[in-house]
């Protein structure tokens, strides 16, 4: 399947037979817009408007990884790219088209590859983009003013460039300045897609005397000239591209073969879950020596025998909690589950979920709600009593707290029967709350707190569990 990454001015693709658009969820969170999935000529085409449809999303807040993920999930293995850029050179007026072939990155802080801390990914960019791909859109209706080969220089923006930075950037020897094609490029060289990028002129930048102050005014009335060339380019590429695809002859498809680090003490299970769940083919991973900690928390987890009573092994996870990086992987191991599901809060549950609720929920930039014992919460609250092994207990949460259809995770350290956990996700619902999930440090599978949950519909999530207790 042809994808197509629409850049300003070009929201939607005419022709598509059946055309409708998807929703897409990735692990790295939604991409800019539902994607607009048909048929040109017979053949599949996905089409993604880089900004959003309306263009409500600037260059530095794109979520590329997202974008490139969702193209791959649907089953993309090429990549073309439409892009609006300056001029950097006089022989490439407004109304060029540029098929780039290099790049250089000047953004700030982009989040520019799937891979992070757990499994490390080395791949190669001396050649970004693909030949095969470029040649097709060299075709019949291919624009006069088009050259083949060029760099494209990527700044942060949205401001455009200085007067000195953009004598600068002409000294790099750049030929065209833009703010999205990075990390496009290389994210679509670590997702093993065929990649293309087509620059479209729409000014001289300031270098040029004749346009030393660029408005966003001239951009879009040369923008929309660009948008109409573009629509017959692609008009003319796509049933080439359609029908030309195969094993690449530059390996764009195989691009990351022996480029992984694959030693163990980088290799993290979840991330290789959540690369996987963004379509990349990553090595499979070795069982684990103790497959019930798969995060090795295990060893950071004392025992207390005979406490709170004879008999019984207490699982005291403050010790775990005292080692920064262990608090730090149980935090990140989380963060990584539920970031991209887009939560509205934390709910932590009296004692230990505070602790734990709180630091995820600044992990994923959320609030925090805390669910009570009786009696801790000032003003109005809702409560609920569950059972213990002997009595009963009552918890509580703010009266005014969530709200209708906000999305929640419940958070403690410890299932055991399941009782609390059941309590605090009860509470949330009377709040008109969506529990996505209840999730823990350590879970005790033989006290059926796990089936206590999932009776109420409440999917439970553990790192670790300790057979036999």
């Amino acid at each position: 399947m042809l994808g197509v990454i629409g850049g300003s001015g070009i929201y939607e693709l005419d022709g598509l037979k059946g055309a409708r658009w998807t929703k897409v969820n990735t692990p790295f969170g939604p991409p800019s817009d539902e994607i607009l999935v048909g048929e040109f000529a017979g053949a599949p085409v996905a089409f993604l408007p880089r900004h959003g449809r309306g263009h409500p999303i600037p260059p530095s807040e794109l979520n590329s990884r997202a974008n490139l993920a969702a193209l791959k999930q649907l089953g993309c293995t090429d990549v073309l790219s439409l892009s609006a850029v300056g001029s950097l050179r006089e022989n490439l007026p407004p109304g060029t088209f540029v098929l780039v072939d290099q790049f250089i990155d000047l953004t700030k802080g982009r989040p520019s590859s799937f891979f992070s801390r757990g499994l490390v990914g080395h791949v190669s960019l001396a050649h970004p983009t693909c030949g095969r791909l470029g040649g097709l859109v060299q075709g019949p209706k291919t624009p006069k003013a088009f050259q083949v080969g060029g760099t494209y220089l990527c700044i942060e923006g949205p401001q455009f460039s200085t007067l000195a930075e953009s004598k600068l950037y002409r000294s790099y020897g750049a030929d065209v300045i833009g703010m999205t094609a990075l990390p496009e490029v290389r994210l679509a060289r670590e997702a093993e897609l065929c990649f293309a990028c087509v620059a479209m002129v729409t000014d001289f930048d300031c270098w040029h005397p004749d346009h030393d102050a660029v408005t966003a005014a001239q951009v879009v009335k040369i923008l929309q000239q660009n948008a109409a060339t573009a629509r017959t380019l692609l008009a003319d590429t796509l049933p080439l591209a359609a029908k030309a695809h195969g094993p690449c002859s530059k390996g764009c498809d195989t691009a990351l073969g022996a480029a992984l680090m694959t030693g163990e003490a980088v290799r993290d299970r979840q991330v290789v879950e959540k690369l996987r769940g963004a379509g990349l083919r990553v090595p499979a991973l070795p069982s684990p020596a103790d497959p019930t900690d798969p995060h090795g928390l295990k060893p950071l987890i004392r025992t207390v025998h005979d406490w709170p009573k004879k008999g019984v092994g207490f699982r005291d996870v403050t010790t775990l909690l005292e080692d920064a990086k262990g608090l730090a992987k149980v935090i990140d191991a989380l963060a990584d589950r539920y970031r991209g599901q887009k939560l509205d809060a934390v709910v932590g549950v009296d004692a230990r979920g505070f602790i734990l609720g709180g630091a995820l929920a600044i992990a994923l930039g959320v609030g925090f709600v805390p669910v009570r014992k009786k009696g801790k919460l000032p003003g109005a609250t809702l409560r609920v009593e569950y059972a213990l092994e002997y009595g009963t207990d009552t918890v509580e949460i703010r009266a005014e707290a969530l709200g209708e259809g906000k999305r929640v995770v419940v958070v403690d350290d410890l299932i055991a029967t399941g009782g609390t956990a059941t309590a605090a996700a009860q509470l949330a619902r009377l709040r008109g709350a969506d529990v996505v999930e209840a999730c823990f440090i350590v879970e005790l599978p033989d006290l059926k707190g796990r089936a206590k949950l999932e009776q109420q519909k409440i999917a439970v999530h553990a790192l670790c569990q300790y057979e036999g207790d």
